[in-house]
């Protein structure tokens, strides 16, 4: 694996075997807060910041952009480390898998599933899906996957919209629903915090989509951001009525406010991908003005 190590200041933390501490250095993470989960993300993303070919049809996934096994391992090594993910329900309409199913989003190695299950001790590797109106396929293969155990968080309205669903296939009661507010749009400050007191949630790996993401930074939910720098530039879309994202999603700030990031961490993955982990600062007034 053509995998680089450059800078790395992370915490250490986590027993990492011999080969992949030489390989990735140490890895770790601060306490995290007392009212919520220690929340992470990982995207990749162009040279323009573009996280998607959103309008192209069976092309939406991040491999379209990242095309790199290296990308993949430290996928499955950042998932391997935390207690859950989460996600939006258009995430899984718009990355189609091999089969045009869908994906169930597991640890694909071995060695990193074993890790997690044997040496961290770690829960089923966890995949919370955010949907506020419970309007989700539930014959998706995350749903019927022995390797992940999927969750669904959502509304009081949307659970009686997926419970009517689980019903209605037999499943009722099979899948696990955590409902946060009546209103019809979900609050992920409660949400989370809901993860963390309730269900004991202590590590949160953000996998998109951007709306999701961008909802948890401008809350200031957001603690570290891992980004793929896949070094191609998507452009504009080729449908004016559906944007290419961008990884950060649709916040908007000046330059007083604009949250910075702290590098953690650099690796790199000749000659097309270099590994970001950096730490959310917050906003730096009148930085480095005169």
């Amino acid at each position: 694996m053509n995998f680089q190590r450059c800078f790395n200041t992370s915490e250490d933390t986590f027993p990492l075997p011999p080969h992949l501490r030489a390989l990735y250095g140490p890895f770790g993470f601060p306490q995290p807060p007392e009212d919520r989960p220690y929340i992470t993300s990982n995207f990749v993303m162009s040279l323009d910041g573009r996280a998607s070919f959103r309008e192209l049809e069976g092309r939406t996934g991040g491999h379209e952009i990242s095309r790199s096994s290296e990308d993949r391992w430290l996928m499955d090594f950042l998932r391997a480390h935390h207690d859950a993910q989460l996600m939006g329900a258009n995430t899984l309409r718009e990355e189609p898998g091999k089969d045009v199913r869908g994906w169930d989003f597991g640890i694909d190695d071995d060695e990193l599933r074993i890790y997690r299950r044997e040496t961290l001790k770690l829960r089923p590797q966890t995949i919370i899906v955010v949907t506020a109106l419970g309007n989700v396929d539930v014959s998706l293969p995350i749903f019927n996957s022995a390797r992940v155990e999927p969750w669904l968080l959502t509304t009081e309205n949307g659970e009686t919209n997926l419970k009517s669903r689980l019903k209605a296939v037999g499943r009722e009661g099979t899948i696990k629903i955590i409902s946060v507010g009546s209103g019809k749009w979900l609050d992920l400050a409660a949400a989370v915090a809901l993860l963390r007191q309730r269900h004991g949630i202590q590590t949160l790996l953000c996998e998109g989509g951007p709306t999701v993401y961008a909802e948890l930074l401008q809350k200031r939910l957001i603690d570290e951001d891992f980004r793929t720098l896949s070094s191609q530039v998507l452009g504009l879309s080729t449908v004016p009525t559906i944007d290419r994202p961008s990884s950060y999603g649709g916040v908007s700030y000046e330059p007083e406010t604009a949250p910075w990031f702290k590098l953690i961490s650099l690796h790199y993955s000749l000659p097309y991908h270099v590994f970001f982990r950096l730490r959310y600062q917050g906003p730096r007034p009148g930085h480095g003005m005169k």
